[in-house]
């Protein structure tokens, strides 16, 4: 309850703090005032119930997103800047820092760490920096597919087929839920996918019936489950 009432008058959790501070060190020391910047611009923190697995920052102005005036990364297209893994109340976990448009967007964290963003965190190793965000020329990493769906694309156009869209390399996307990181394959309509489980990893392809859901290991082929059999 007093950690609840606490976000009230602080914008970050001590754990969101940690975080940020953490990546602020792996910068290059040209963008770290660009990076100081854009968190002391942040007006909202929205954090994804139940369990904080994803955490946006906005800024907030006249009601709507508004970077104006803040320093902005050369880099203004959508990739990961950083991830680190801590451990707090004897678990471990994974979160990964994101920007978009030249500024930090969002924090993945797998478990979600809700339960442990008021207590004491320590970072395992360093933290891995994956985009320069001085670097205009970064484009977004193609993700890597498990077999099973690149032997699915191999046998079929990756176009969207009927309802589906199905992504490769370059369109598969990441999400954060409840229990893990996951990439997206394929979509129906928005509201149905197929999924790879990233964190913790796993073998094999889920299905998400609906978004809101819980993604379920996926029996079979998952032509199958595409052509509607």
């Amino acid at each position: 309850m007093f950690e609840s009432l606490a976000l009230l008058w602080r914008r970050f959790s001590p754990l969101e703090e940690r975080l940020l501070a953490e990546v602020r060190k792996a910068l290059p020391t040209a963008a770290q005032h660009i990076f100081d910047a854009q968190v002391g611009g942040i007006t909202l923190v929205q954090r994804s119930p139940p369990s904080w697995s994803e955490i946006r920052f906005y800024r907030i102005r006249r009601g709507r997103p508004d970077w104006s005036g803040v320093p902005l990364f050369p880099q203004t297209g959508e990739v990961r800047l950083a991830e680190m893994r801590f451990r707090a109340a004897g678990r471990s976990f994974k979160s990964a820092l994101a920007s978009i448009n030249g500024h930090i967007f969002d924090l993945v964290t797998t478990p979600g760490p809700k339960a442990v963003a008021f207590l004491p965190l320590e970072v395992e190793g360093n933290v891995n920096l994956l985009a320069d965000p001085l670097d205009a020329a970064v484009k977004k990493a193609p993700e890597v597919l498990p077999a099973a769906w690149e032997n699915l694309l191999r046998r079929r156009s990756s176009a969207p087929s009927g309802a589906w869209a199905l992504h490769d390399r370059t369109t598969a996307y990441r999400v954060a839920l409840d229990d893990g990181e996951y990439l997206v394959l394929a979509e129906r309509e928005g509201d149905q996918f197929i999924l790879h489980r990233l964190e913790p990893a796993a073998d094999g392809l889920f299905h998400l019936q609906h978004h809101d859901g819980t993604p379920e290991r996926l029996a079979g082929d998952p032509e199958d489950l595409i052509r509607g059999v």
